[in-house]
């Protein structure tokens, strides 16, 4: 399974830097793998494809991610990525992805408008991409579930980018997209390195994020989404997460977050509002960008 995607990537996890699927399927194919653990590698890999390809999705765009998503061999990758993890020629997530495929490419200046009236350049547009904004309400619980990310972030060396005068919040959908990114190929280059112990620890990781982030609150933001942008290349975006979301909770033994969440009254804090991660994302502690 050949991946397209930009960058390098340090094939030793301990000090795994930018997580580039398609040198990583380089790595492993270096690797010979038996059959079982060969499949067991496309299945990771296919998760860092879509993840990625929902990050570049629903990040601002540019004409960079309009030319990785809309080119030929982006799109054979998400073909193939699609196929790998569900086997069903009509399942939903084969559905879903066909009917962005489907979709003429847009210009990047139709693109950009549309994610501004959909997302906006406040915390909530019509669409809120923050998970700490679902849920509940209840006192710091915001500021605990911040932490909480951050937390997951910085057991793995990353941080969110931003200087002193831009900080963006751990909680966005795309931020988060972007971790289940770079922990999807750690996993598949442990796996081809036969570090199991290693393996594990990145898999429970990633089970876990799925349960008390991702999965939980991603399922919500992608129907929102949907009805939002019925028809639209962002409505159809947020299909594809959720089926994709679906699929990897259930392959991994997660429950699916529920379908409607209610937005949390706004509660005055000082972590400001971000519009989405832009260019930079999550970044390798010490200032490497990854």
């Amino acid at each position: 399974m050949r991946i397209p995607s930009e960058g390098t990537v340090n094939t030793d996890p301990e000090t795994l830097d930018a997580p580039c699927v398609r040198n990583a399927t380089r790595a492993l194919e270096r690797v010979e793998l038996p059959p079982e653990a060969g499949a067991e590698a496309d299945r990771i890999l296919a998760r860092a494809v879509l993840a990625r390809a929902l990050k570049l999705g629903l990040d601002r765009p540019s004409a960079e991610s309009l030319r990785e998503l809309c080119g030929r061999d982006g799109r054979l990758a998400l073909r193939s990525a699609a196929r790998t993890l569900d086997e069903d020629p009509d399942g939903a997530l084969r559905r879903a992805l066909y009917g962005i495929l489907a979709l003429p490419k847009p210009s990047l200046e139709t693109l950009a408008d549309r994610h501004e009236e959909i997302f906006g350049h406040t915390l909530r547009g019509r669409v809120c991409p923050y998970e700490c904004q679902f849920g509940p309400p209840g006192p710091f619980q915001q500021a605990h579930e911040l932490a909480d990310l951050s937390g997951f972030y910085a057991a793995f060396g990353l941080g969110v980018a931003g200087g002193a005068d831009r900080r963006e919040r751990p909680d966005h959908v795309v931020t988060e997209l972007e971790f289940l990114e770079f922990l999807s190929v750690k996993e598949a280059l442990e796996l081809g390195q036969g570090s199991v112990e290693e393996r594990e620890v990145t898999r429970e990781a990633i089970r876990k994020f799925l349960r008390e982030h991702l999965g939980r609150f991603g399922r919500a933001f992608a129907r929102d989404l949907r009805q939002a942008d019925r028809g639209g290349l962002y409505g159809r975006m947020g299909g594809l997460l959720e089926a994709f979301l679906a699929v990897e909770c259930e392959r991994l033994g997660v429950p699916l977050g529920p379908a409607a969440m209610e937005l949390r009254p706004e509660e005055p804090d000082d972590v400001p509002a971000a519009c989405g991660t832009g260019d930079d994302g999550l970044v390798q502690i010490g200032g490497r960008a990854c």
